[in-house]
C-alpha cells in the first residue's frame, strides 16, 4: 500500500510539473562561443543581463574562446558548442572550404566601427566632425592609425576609408600595431598615433578624455555598411529537429532582449553594465548601446540585399573567400531566416 501511495504521489507531482510554464521546468543549456567579448554582440549581452533566455526555458553558457572566430568555428564543428557568434567573413571562408555552417541569426546588422582622430589632426587639417564626408575622409591622408593587430579588421577598415576618400589606401596612411583598446587609447592620448578605428564605446571614451573625436561612424555614414550582417550566429548542418527548436528559442530570447535594447536603452545598458562591466563607465555603456541599437532593430533578420551588401563590402576590402557566393542563390543554404521567422511567431 505504501508503495502504491508513493507511486501515486510521484504521478501527481509529475503531472503538476508538466503543467508549469517553461521556466519552472529544468532549463536546457544552449552553448554559445564568442569570437571576441565585444559589446557589439549586443543581443547576447542584453539577453543574459535581462534573463530572456530563462523565459524560453534556456540557460545560456557563453564563453569567449581564445583564438577568436577560427576557434569558435572549430568548437562548433567539433560539437563542443551549439552556436558560434562570429564575423561573417570567417564563416564564409570556412563554408568556401566545404565546412557545413549556416548563418541562422544576424546579431549586429550594421558595421559598428568608428574612426576616431586626435585633436592635433583636426587642428592641422581644419576639419570638423560636422563637415561633409568627403572632406572628413580626405583629412586622414598621412595619418598613423593604431590597431590591435596588423592586417586585421581595423586596418582593413582604415584603408577602405582612405580609398573612399580618394586617397591611396596603401601609401596615404600608415598602420601600427599598438595592442588592446586600452593601449590604443593611451597611444592616442600620448600623441603617438593620430587615429584609431574601433567600435563603441571607445569613441565616447576618447571624447570624454579630450584625446579624440569621432570623425566617421561607418555604419551611419555609409548606406552599404548600415544594412548587412556584421556579426552573426552560425550553426552546423544538418540541423536536427531538436537543434532547430533550440535555435528558435535562442532567437526568441535574443529578439526579446533586442526589443528591450531599442525600447528601453537606459535600463538595458544599466543591466549590462552592472552584471558584466562593473568597472566600466555606466554612461559609456549607455552611449555605446544607443549607437548600436539600430543594428538589432530587425530581430536578427537577413535579406538578400543585406547579404549582398556584406559580400560587396568584402570584395571592396579585398577579401578572398576562395569561392564566389551569390546572396540570393545561397538563401536557406549559407544563410536562413527560418529560425528568426519561427521565433517571431512565438
Amino acid at each position: 500500500m505504501q508503495t502504491l501511495m508513493a507511486l501515486a504521489k510521484i504521478i501527481v507531482v509529475g503531472a503538476a510539473l508538466a503543467l508549469l510554464p517553461g521556466p519552472a521546468r529544468a532549463q536546457q543549456a544552449v552553448r554559445i562561443g564568442l569570437g571576441a567579448p565585444t559589446l557589439s554582440f549586443l543581443p547576447i549581452w542584453s539577453a543574459r543581463a535581462l534573463d530572456t533566455f530563462k523565459t524560453q526555458g534556456l540557460t545560456a553558457n557563453v564563453v569567449a574562446l581564445p583564438g577568436g572566430d577560427p576557434s569558435a568555428l572549430a568548437a562548433l564543428d567539433a560539437g563542443d558548442i551549439d552556436l558560434a557568434a562570429v564575423g561573417p567573413d570567417s564563416m564564409l571562408r570556412a563554408a568556401a572550404k566545404g565546412q557545413p555552417f549556416e548563418i541562422v541569426y544576424s546579431l549586429m546588422s550594421k558595421v559598428t566601427l568608428q574612426l576616431v582622430v586626435s585633436p592635433a589632426l583636426l587642428e592641422r587639417t581644419g576639419v570638423k566632425a560636422s563637415d561633409p564626408l568627403d572632406k572628413r575622409l580626405a583629412a586622414i591622408k598621412g595619418t598613423l592609425v593604431g590597431a590591435t593587430a596588423l592586417a586585421g579588421a581595423q586596418e582593413i577598415a582604415a584603408r577602405w576609408l582612405a580609398a573612399k576618400g580618394g586617397l591611396d589606401p596603401k601609401n596615404d596612411l600608415k598602420v601600427a600595431q599598438v595592442g588592446n583598446p586600452t593601449a590604443i587609447q593611451a597611444a592616442l592620448e600620448a600623441k603617438r598615433i593620430d587615429a584609431f578605428v574601433l567600435s563603441p564605446p571607445e569613441g565616447y571614451l576618447a571624447e570624454k578624455a579630450g584625446s579624440g573625436t569621432v570623425l566617421v561612424s561607418l555604419g551611419d555614414d555609409f548606406p552599404l555598411l548600415a544594412n548587412q550582417p556584421y556579426l552573426v550566429l552560425a550553426a552546423k548542418k544538418p540541423i536536427s529537429a531538436a537543434t532547430a527548436d533550440l535555435i528558435t528559442r535562442t532567437a526568441k530570447a535574443l529578439q526579446d532582449a533586442s526589443a528591450a535594447a531599442v525600447g528601453k536603452p537606459d535600463d538595458t545598458a544599466a543591466a549590462i553594465q552592472k552584471q558584466f562591466f562593473a568597472k566600466a563607465d555606466p554612461q559609456a555603456i549607455a552611449v555605446a548601446l544607443k549607437a548600436m541599437s539600430s543594428g538589432v532593430a530587425e530581430g536578427g533578420k537577413i535579406d538578400v540585399e543585406s547579404m549582398q551588401n556584406a559580400l560587396t563590402f568584402a570584395r571592396e576590402v579585398g577579401t578572398n573567400f576562395g569561392k564566389d557566393f551569390d546572396a540570393k542563390a545561397s538563401e536557406n543554404d549559407l544563410w536562413t531566416n527560418r529560425f528568426v521567422d519561427a521565433a517571431k511567431g512565438k
